[in-house]
């Protein structure tokens, strides 16, 4: 079942909120695009692609799958679906994994049951979805309030996640670095013309505790890719993850601003892929 969606609603929220351009560089000294990629250069479209179904713990979750290979999770941010991912970020990882896509409890073609939100509830999700899907492990992308959402899932189920990369990361929302943030989401979850399940999770974004102090029982190895211009989740936040995660690397982009991935779709992809070789 599709339930009702707020397209243009996020849309202008996302196209407001988010923004960046092009360029790349790593941590340090500049950084070598990674080699390209043996991926089907065929139209690729995650629109019209087939929505499956699967239901767990009271809800029906709506998600999309692309290529063979070992499993990459990808968790969306705030305020977006399935359906507004990158074609050729998507396509690029597809060609050597099996990419899967998911709609979050309420949002796109994800039905809810009106049981109040957490970031542990999504993480709960997440891996109620990998044990509908048979799933033991796989790899964990995610982005922004995803980004949030994958770090406890590693700490609640390390033993479903392999590699962990997170895209627009934080650790808080309560330090100066993430202010914006934290102001744009406090509007979310207090305007009246916010749909209501975008207020739900603003709400849920504001009662996150954070994960700095548990950051050291992540064990798994972690990329972090972080845009320079990124003014909602800087740069300076996920350098000191870097330094408090056990096994971690962080990859830095020139001129970019928050969900670089969809600005950066080849960049971003290549250097996940790297990462996973």
């Amino acid at each position: 079942m599709k339930v009702k969606t707020y397209r243009i609603l996020t849309l202008i929220f996302i196209t407001l909120a988010f923004s960046g351009c092009i360029g790349i560089e790593g941590e340090g000294a500049p950084h070598e695009p990674s080699r390209s990629t043996n991926y089907d250069t065929a139209e690729f479209s995650i629109v019209e692609s087939p929505v499956k179904y699967v239901s767990f713990n009271g809800i029906e979750i709506g998600y999309k799958e692309f290529g063979t290979g070992e499993p990459i999770l990808m968790i969306m941010p705030f305020a977006t679906e399935m359906d507004m991912y990158n074609d050729t970020f998507v396509k690029q990882l597809a060609g050597s994994y099996r990419v899967i896509l998911f709609d979050n409890r309420g949002m796109g073609y994800s039905s809810d049951n009106n049981e109040s939100l957490s970031i542990s509830l999504l993480a709960n999700d997440t891996a109620g979805l990998m044990d509908a899907l048979g799933m033991d492990s796989a790899h964990i992308f995610g982005s922004s309030m995803g980004s949030v959402i994958a770090q406890e899932l590693a700490l609640e189920h390390a033993g479903k996640v392999d590699r962990l990369i997170l895209s627009s990361t934080t650790y808080s929302l309560d330090i100066p670095q993430t202010e914006n943030l934290k102001r744009r989401l406090q509007y979310r979850a207090s305007d009246p013309d916010t749909e209501p399940v975008l207020r739900k999770y603003a709400q849920a974004n504001l009662k996150w505790n954070g994960t700095y102090e548990r950051l050291p029982e992540i064990q798994n190895q972690v990329l972090i890719l972080v845009a320079n211009e990124d003014v909602l989740t800087p740069p300076g936040m996920s350098i000191k993850m870097t330094e408090q995660l056990p096994d971690a690397k962080i990859v830095r982009f020139e001129s970019a601003g928050h969900l670089g991935e969809q600005y950066l779709p080849e960049e971003y992809a290549n250097e996940i892929l790297l990462f996973l070789e």
